[in-house]
């Protein structure tokens, strides 16, 4: 049987845990430079500064099928268009969190979202 004190800890849990988590999402990756990079084959195609000032870019992108198209306004990004046969990287939509990335395996062309404030101790299985 729970006591009134039992539901009072209990709401203030719940309240305390919803308050981080929403601090969290709002605030992670406040006040920092983030980029959208693409790259063609794992090589460096072009990186781009995303942020509220940004223009709208179409960008063409050569890939082994044929030219994908980037689209980059302001502080996101997604596939606009690619020759691949399924179009899963245009239905994904737009990314704009530094770590969400767009990949299509068959054109190999990637777009990720990167922050210039990476924590060093993350390596590839943690992340």
């Amino acid at each position: 049987m729970l006591t009134k004190g039992d539901r009072i800890l209990i709401v203030f849990i719940f309240i305390s845990a919803a308050l981080m988590f929403i601090g969290f999402q709002a605030y992670s990756f406040g006040g920092h430079k983030t980029y959208a990079v693409i790259e063609v084959n794992g090589k460096l195609f072009q990186k781009i500064s995303l942020g509220q000032s940004g223009a709208r870019l179409e960008i063409r992108v050569p890939g082994n099928l044929g030219e994908s198209i980037v689209e980059v306004d302001r502080d996101k990004a997604r596939m606009l268009y690619s020759p691949c046969p399924d179009k899963d990287c245009m239905r994904q939509g737009w990314v704009s969190r530094p770590g969400q990335m767009i990949v299509c395996l068959p054109n190999r062309v990637v777009v990720k979202i990167e922050s210039d404030r990476t924590p060093s101790d993350l390596d590839g299985v943690s992340f």
